[in-house]
């Protein structure tokens, strides 16, 4: 997810970022180890199924993302991370995938790059519950074949993410088992 509007303003909104899904935030101070103790012993690769775009109207890390169903594998590993760290640590409540970044103060930005999807074609919806990112080059000219309605989640990243995007650190990562 390359793309801007010409009009933002905050050099905090688009940042370039792996799109993924957060499990859950815990301090910085957390040891690692805990971590990775917190992750079921022999977790599997766990499915994420798109269910909707939405747009948020508060965290820049809310900004557009999709919302995928907690539900299987996902969901015994948020309800696992919950337990062990805390409900305020499976943050944020509503799994979703993050596609963007995007500064509160250019929250008018969030629409216009939710409507150039649309207009580009980018988004597909399957179902009322079921929803398509187009990856196709040119998505006119995509088939079947360049829609993504999920993905397996083949790793656990454990990522420091203090400061500005830019500055993260990925610390750990965790390949699940097939």
């Amino acid at each position: 997810m390359k793309m801007k509007t010409a009009t933002f303003k905050s050099p905090s909104s688009f940042p370039n970022f792996e799109p993924h899904v957060t499990l859950g935030t815990v301090p910085s101070s957390t040891p690692l180890d805990d971590v990775r103790a917190a992750i079921p012993l022999g977790q599997p690769v766990t499915p994420v199924n798109f269910k909707s775009i939405e747009i948020g109207n508060g965290k820049a890390f809310m900004s557009i993302n999709v919302a995928v169903h907690e539900t299987g594998e996902l969901k015994i590993l948020r309800d696992n991370l919950r337990r062990t760290f805390g409900e305020q640590a499976v943050y944020p409540s509503a799994t979703h995938l993050s596609l963007f970044y995007i500064d509160y103060s250019d929250a008018e930005e969030r629409t216009k790059i939710e409507e150039q999807l649309d207009r580009d074609g980018r988004i597909a919806k399957i179902a009322d519950d079921r929803t398509a990112l187009n990856c196709a080059e040119n998505p006119a000219e995509g088939g079947a074949d360049d829609l993504l309605d999920g993905y397996d989640g083949e790793e656990i990243w454990a990522v420091l993410c203090d400061g500005p995007v830019s500055a993260w650190v990925v610390k750990d990562r965790i390949t699940l088992p097939l």
